[in-house]
């Protein structure tokens, strides 16, 4: 399976997960997963990684980790592989504990809506399993939320609790603020049970394991021109789409400007105008970007009306082969 590369920078933030392998069962008693936060604690003091969150389910873990020094992958291979001999030693076992690779989703570090949404995700990983009644999510303890509604002098000092609590609009880690966060999530697991969240949570609570990054538009651009400046080849399907579509993008709006076109112009135009069959031969042509990219794009309705367009774009005949020939010119 194809490797997504790994976005490394100074402060950067991940939601971090790993399955066992085949998905069997990791943690299975209170010793495993006090194993794991040892581990954890003692990869902090190596790294110097904060955690922000994290949630250990019985095949599963989840983490919501912050780099100062930009090392995921060097904290990440030490805990990984230190958690998987010690877990394997104590069980006289060996072999792979988890799934492949663990994924990190490097997370918005701007936005703070994206970086609450994640702390919310993986608090409320027991509540969408079913494993907790409303009201009753600090007493599901192989996760930090029991820790949040303690005072500090009660946490490890490698969780940070303040950030979330920022994120959530609370301005101190104070036994206020603390009760405020407890009714805050304890609305957020009733609407999680009711089905109450609105669609455009739905949809980011459904991609949230999905990708590989978790953050606006500006922060995916970003995050692409961060790799591309760093003359690194993407493997990850999701990363390899999006650097193909963000070039492919820059092509379309040449390609609309020798046609003296706006975007809201592609509406008019009928969906099988020559130019957008030029135009739309052209991306698929020069670009691995999807067939129903290059629809939605070019407002051309059913994907397969691109189809139609690759023909023509192969052998336009007549006035269209010279067009064919200036445009590539011109977007150079």
């Amino acid at each position: 399976m194809a490797r997504a590369l790994r976005v490394e920078y100074p402060g950067a933030r991940y939601h971090v997960m790993s399955r066992g392998n085949q998905s069997r069962n990791i943690f299975e008693r209170q010793e495993d997963a006090d194993l794991f936060i040892r581990c954890l604690g003692e990869m902090c003091a190596r790294n110097q990684v904060v955690v922000h969150a994290w949630c250990m389910m019985s095949n599963h873990y989840h983490l919501l980790l912050e780099t100062p020094q930009g090392n995921l992958i060097d904290a990440m291979k030490w805990f990984q592989g230190t958690f998987t001999q010690r877990y394997n030693a104590r069980r006289q076992l060996w072999g792979h504990l988890f799934q492949g690779r663990y994924k990190a989703k490097v997370v918005d570090d701007d936005n703070p809506s994206y970086f609450r949404a994640v702390s919310e995700y993986i608090h409320l990983n027991p509540a969408e399993a079913g494993l907790v009644k409303p009201g009753e999510l600090s007493g599901y303890l192989w996760s930090s939320y029991p820790l949040y509604l303690k005072p500090a002098s009660k946490r490890p000092d490698w969780l940070n609790v303040l950030s979330v609590l920022n994120a959530c609009g609370l301005a101190n880690d104070s036994l206020k603020a603390r009760r405020a966060f407890e009714s805050y999530m304890n609305l957020r697991h009733e609407s999680l049970r009711l089905g109450k969240l609105n669609a455009e949570e739905q949809s980011e609570w459904r991609h949230m394991e999905r990708g590989w990054i978790h953050g606006c538009k500006e922060f995916h651009d970003r995050m692409r021109e961060s790799l591309q400046e760093q003359g690194k080849n993407p493997e990850e399907q999701d990363q390899k789409r999006e650097l193909s579509e963000a070039a492919a993008t820059k092509v379309l709006k040449k390609c609309l400007a020798y046609f003296d076109l706006e975007p809201s112009d592609l509406t008019q135009l009928a969906k099988s105008d020559a130019r957008k069959f030029l135009i739309a031969g052209l991306l698929r042509y020069h670009f691995p970007v999807r067939v129903r990219w290059v629809s939605e794009q070019l407002v051309m309705g059913h994907f397969t009306t691109v189809s139609r367009a690759m023909k023509f774009y192969d052998d336009p005949g007549g006035n269209w082969a010279k067009e064919k020939e200036c445009i590539l010119k011109f977007i150079g």
